[in-house]
């Protein structure tokens, strides 16, 4: 073998391993971590986030999250604030790895808190949704929350029991609706009495979901919740 081809076998090995950058980690179809960010902080009508020094977004309205960012693998800070960055909370030295996405979730006013969630983006089996449920509530209790059809009552047993704040629950299998509506109801924990959230949700066959419900005060109740889609 001549020298000649020998370079080009190791320079094409070389673009194999390493690829063109961008999106990846390095190594061709191994994707680098992909993190967008939920904005429930009272107060704070869009938030600045970023990953590591990588911005995520520089305008999360409140109630919303944001699209994905991509990010090099490896060990780094989640951090949030207000447009100038200023009330910063941070969640500091998380591992991300590739081939993964996450969801980080600010929330509470005096002390802001980040949660991050790893998701999980495979589609359900036939016939059913995923859902779990995540209690994002400054200053509340444990809640208990139903998922239903959208004109079912309300069952004797809660889909979600007692979650607590700042917790996510396990994800759930929910028998598919045929119009794709479920109704959202959340309420104290062992207090049926008054619906803190009475929310219709969208969700379609095989989908995996997760349902935060945070504080809002400008909802009757103070509570509001949000829908983020994870299998894409």
């Amino acid at each position: 073998m001549n020298r000649i081809f020998k370079l080009g076998v190791i320079a094409g090995l070389f673009a194999v391993l390493y690829g063109c950058g961008g999106s990846g980690s390095g190594l061709i179809n191994v994707p680098n971590p992909r993190v967008r960010f939920a904005n429930l902080m009272p107060g704070i009508a869009s938030a600045k986030a970023q990953v590591g020094a990588d911005v995520i977004s520089s305008d999360i309205p409140f109630g919303t999250v944001s699209d994905y960012a991509i990010t090099p693998n490896g060990n780094k800070d989640l951090t949030v604030g207000d447009t100038t960055f200023s009330n910063l909370a941070t969640l500091a030295d998380q591992l991300y790895e590739e081939n993964t996405r996450y969801t980080g979730i600010a929330y509470g006013t005096a002390a802001r808190t980040i949660l991050r969630l790893t998701q999980d983006d495979s589609q359900t089996g036939n016939g059913t949704v995923g859902i779990r449920v995540v209690n994002a509530a400054e200053g509340a209790a444990a809640m208990d929350m139903y998922i239903t059809g959208t004109g079912d009552p309300l069952p004797g047993t809660e889909s979600f029991n007692a979650v607590a704040v700042g917790t996510a629950s396990d994800y759930s299998l929910v028998p598919m609706i045929g119009t794709n509506q479920y109704r959202l109801r959340v309420f104290a924990d062992g207090d049926t009495s008054t619906a803190l959230v009475d929310q219709v949700l969208t969700i379609e066959e095989q989908d995996r979901v997760t349902v935060i419900v945070y504080a809002d005060p400008g909802q009757p109740s103070g509570f509001n919740a949000l829908l983020i889609h994870e299998s894409l």
